[in-house]
């Protein structure tokens, strides 16, 4: 074959391969909208918290981010490759083990709003932290109990905690100031509660609130001061997840929240890896290493 000939064929088998790439990228999306399923994944990212939520239009929220990159590695594989924007990061409290990752997801993707409580604190990556925020000229609201984020059809993110404004209120206990959200998707729910402990859960039981759900984020790594038999009560899961690194140093999640939660299915990430829930809005299904 001589190098005309040659540099023919490779122009057509380009242009094949571009073409076969093009559709199987937007098979892909069009298989995502068409599925009609909220994507809710519990990541695997050691000894701290990151969950990302899709629901099934294709918009993304992320809340909190772990401990370091290993976030991004998750990102990637829960998101299509071609994906760098994200509709929504919430941060529930600036504990390292929770703000790290989302520094890291500032720096590499391109973000439409940010939540936080905006309480004061003197941690170097918070700082880090407003100061991406600053450069990048995102959005940020201040969260509230009251708030309602709506994204798509049937799609509804409910702030249930602070009940009030926390900007610029600084915090012995960084986990007393933790956002709680609950998802609606249908008729399947989920609460989120970042390092929320027995007082903010008396509270929310207490305020008359909704906070009966499918599904139960544990709060603060399974810790001894959250997730009492009250709050268990009011919630009446029928799963619970428990964001945890495998041996960590802290004991989490302790024995008395595990005896606490018995009669309830409960999914660890350092048992179980990552944890991904699939809802048509009627009814949800599990996808992990334990199911």
């Amino acid at each position: 074959m001589n190098l005309r000939k040659f540099k023919q064929y490779l122009g057509f088998f380009v242009v094949v391969a571009l073409a076969v790439a093009a559709i199987l990228v937007w098979s892909a999306v069009f298989a995502k909208a068409e599925g009609g399923l909220l994507e809710v994944h519990f990541l695997d990212v050691g000894q701290g918290k990151a969950i990302f939520i899709e629901e099934p239009a294709g918009s993304q929220i992320l809340i909190d981010g772990g401990p370091d990159n290993s976030v991004l590695q998750k990102l990637s594989e829960a998101m299509p490759f071609y994906d760098r924007d994200i509709d929504l990061l919430i941060l529930t409290h600036p504990d390292a083990d929770h703000i790290n990752g989302l520094i890291e997801v500032l720096k590499r993707y391109s973000i439409g709003r940010i939540m936080e409580t905006g309480i004061a604190d003197a941690s170097a990556n918070y700082g880090i932290w407003h100061n991406l925020i600053k450069e990048k000229n995102i959005p940020l609201i201040v969260a509230r109990a009251g708030q309602e984020i709506k994204i798509g059809d049937g799609f509804s993110l409910e702030i249930l905690f602070p009940n009030q404004s926390l900007a610029g209120q600084s915090f012995k206990n960084t986990n007393s100031s933790s956002i709680v959200a609950r998802l609606i998707y249908g008729k399947n729910s989920f609460l989120f509660t970042g390092d929320a402990e027995e007082p903010t859960e008396a509270y929310l039981v207490g305020s008359g609130v909704k906070v009966d759900s499918d599904i139960l984020d544990v709060g603060h790594h399974g810790s001894k001061n959250s997730t009492s038999q009250e709050f268990l009560g009011a919630v009446s899961p029928q799963e619970a997840v428990i964001q945890v690194g495998a041996n960590n140093r802290y004991g989490h999640p302790s024995q008395e929240t595990l005896e606490r939660l018995k009669g309830v299915k409960i999914l660890r990430t350092d048992l179980c890896g990552d944890i991904t829930f699939l809802s048509d809005g009627q009814k949800y299904q599990v996808e992990s290493n334990c199911y």
